[in-house]
């Protein structure tokens, strides 16, 4: 008996063995329907796929042998592997390599041999696809052809493999950093979160002494503008930091603390703030109320405050001159309550609306629109929100001739699906 020599390149070989995580994994429907189909064709009752290790031969797939290895030193494909070419013993028993080697004169009994070399991606031979008789013959050359096709898509198999294999620890290095990215991320929002709890408590102190200043009789008029200027300045931070703690947490409804009031006051209440805002300013703005069923049942705070937003919103796009802001309420049919909130501003693109009220965007996926990129996302993103634990809708459309309309709709009957256990 020759034992086979090992191959040239046997450590690069023996790497991209490793490599292919294949050695002692489970049978794989892929390999085994080739080696039955060589068993088939070249009419052989073994054949097998056979991967050379270093110190023995293992099976991937085998038909008509029960061992799943055996020694390398014993092993045929030891010798398949040196070649490029199909390495066939028509009979063991008169070949001096072999004719004493124990798989011959001991089980599984090899009387016949031919294996073609499979290579890896490396382009080294991993080992072969093998067909085995217990009688001295020879394959025809259909058969030799038969045997090569297979031993290429034993090849493809194996290469497959390897790609899964790399995208399945690509897709693990991707998960982990997204995990760390999401955790520093967590880390960012609970600080920022802090900081803006932080600012709540000094800013309604400002404001509570801004309207006590404006309260005060007889103060100069530069007083007057400069307290007016703070307290605007002072209510602007005070809602972007309670809109990045309600918009910007986690994905919950927001809670509601319903009660039952009149819209009308409501709105007479934003309206009269709102056009404070105004006193100064060449902007214009209406306000509209049409309601059957003034009384209505919801969330009077988080209403309000989205109002305020949609309004703010507005008049930040509003031109100067005769450009106008317009509150509209209504109700289309029972039990719904419609507010619009109309300017003259600039348009928004259709495309650009479905991420208008996402709190964070990724620039390389905001929507080409100049509007919709500078627009407060925060407090949109409030007032889908506020919208939303309603059971509400919010969107934005034309308002014709110009500009938009953001317009809502909320059920506010007591005792509807949405309020029940309220």
């Amino acid at each position: 008996m020759k034992v086979a020599p090992p191959h040239p390149q046997e450590e690069a070989r023996l790497a991209a063995l490793d490599n292919l995580e294949i050695l002692d994994t489970l049978p794989e429907v892929g390999f085994d329907d080739l080696t039955r189909l060589a068993s088939q064709l070249c009419e052989t009752p073994i054949a097998l796929v056979s991967l050379v290790d270093h110190y023995r031969q293992w099976f991937k797939s085998r038909v008509g042998l029960e061992a799943p290895e055996t020694p390398r030193e014993l092993a045929f494909c030891a010798h398949a592997i040196l070649g490029e070419e199909l390495f066939m013993v028509e009979d063991s028993h008169n070949d001096e390599r072999f004719h004493d080697n124990p798989l011959v004169t001991g089980g599984p009994h090899v009387r016949f041999y031919a294996g073609i070399p499979i290579r890896g991606a490396a382009g080294l031979n991993m080992g072969t696809l093998c067909v085995i008789d217990h009688e001295p013959r020879r394959l025809t050359p259909a058969q030799q052809y038969a045997l090569a096709v297979l031993g290429r898509q034993v090849e493809a198999q194996l290469l497959l493999r390897l790609r899964v294999r790399e995208l399945e620890r690509r897709e693990e290095e991707l998960r982990s950093q997204r995990d760390t990215l999401a955790h520093i991320q967590n880390q960012k929002d609970e600080l920022l979160h802090k900081v803006m709890r932080d600012f709540k408590a000094p800013l309604a102190s400002i404001l509570t002494n801004a309207a006590f200043t404006l309260y005060r009789p007889h103060l100069p008029e530069d007083v007057l503008r400069a307290t007016r200027d703070i307290r605007d300045a002072a209510d602007t931070l005070h809602r972007t930091t309670s809109n990045l703690l309600d918009a910007s947490g986690d994905e919950t409804t927001l809670p509601l603390n319903t009660s039952q009031f009149d819209a009308h006051v409501l709105l007479s209440e934003v309206a009269r703030d709102f056009q404070q805002r105004l006193v100064s300013s060449p902007r214009r703005f209406t306000q509209s109320a049409k309601l059957v069923e003034p009384l209505i049942t919801a969330d009077r705070e988080l209403l309000r405050r989205t109002l305020v937003n949609l309004l703010d919103n507005s008049f930040q796009y509003t031109a100067l001159g005769s450009s106008r802001v317009t509150l509209e309420a209504s109700n289309p049919e029972p039990g719904l309550l419609e507010l619009r909130v109309r300017d003259e501003g600039p348009a928004i693109a259709p495309a650009a609306r479905a991420h208008l009220f996402e709190a964070h965007l990724p620039d390389a996926h905001t929507p080409s629109s100049g509007r919709a990129e500078g627009s407060n996302r925060l407090a949109l993103a409030f007032c889908r929100r506020a919208v939303q634990a309603h059971g509400g809708w919010l969107w934005v459309e034309d308002n014709h001739p110009k500009g938009v309309a953001f317009c809502i709709r909320l059920p506010v009957r007591p005792h509807g699906p949405l309020y029940s256990g309220s």
